[in-house]
């Protein structure tokens, strides 16, 4: 019974160092981590509207105006469809005259090798100068569809084809 005892004390002080060590950590860079999470929705929001000097946020978090000087030229959203493994999140510009400009994804937890592909220049560049009626994939709409699926991710694939395509008709995009 006494070695159980000193045991479970042993075990008790070890978690409660590890756990102090981990807050610890975490305090310490959770500003650097914030800080890096801005900066890279910041170039994607750069990457997906070129033409664009500035993108003041129009709702928190998910849209941004994209102005080149004082002209309003476009929207720049995010959308967070849910995909094979979890969500993914990414950021789609939208000009207007309803052509999407480019779309980047920010984050996912796609299998790696497969639905991890949708983080491709392969994939993403193929929304650019498209139309809301050519936001789908080939093999679910043969006459319109301009997107190709990423083999043995199909799933990935449609969830972010039709999330762009929403997120675009929900901004106004046109047919």
């Amino acid at each position: 019974m006494k070695d159980f005892l000193r045991l479970a004390l042993i075990l008790f002080l070890f978690c409660g160092i590890s756990a102090g060590l981990l807050a610890f950590f975490n305090q310490f860079t959770r500003e650097r981590i914030e800080g890096q999470a801005l900066s890279e929705k910041a170039e994607a929001l750069r990457t997906v509207f070129p033409d664009a000097d500035s993108f003041p946020e129009t709702e928190p978090g998910r849209r941004w105006d994209a102005m080149k000087g004082q002209d309003r030229i476009g929207t720049v959203f995010q959308v967070s469809p849910m995909g094979y493994s979890g969500q993914i999140t990414a950021v789609c510009g939208l000009d207007k005259e309803g052509r999407i400009t480019g779309m980047r994804v920010l984050s996912h937890t796609e299998t790696a090798g497969l639905g991890a592909k949708i983080t491709t220049a392969a994939f993403q560049d193929q929304f650019k100068g498209k139309t809301i009626d050519q936001i789908a994939l080939k093999k679910d709409d043969a006459a319109k569809g301009a997107i190709d699926a990423i083999a043995a991710a199909t799933v990935s694939s449609r969830a972010v084809t039709r999330a762009v395509r929403a997120g675009a008709a929900a901004q106004g995009g046109t047919k």
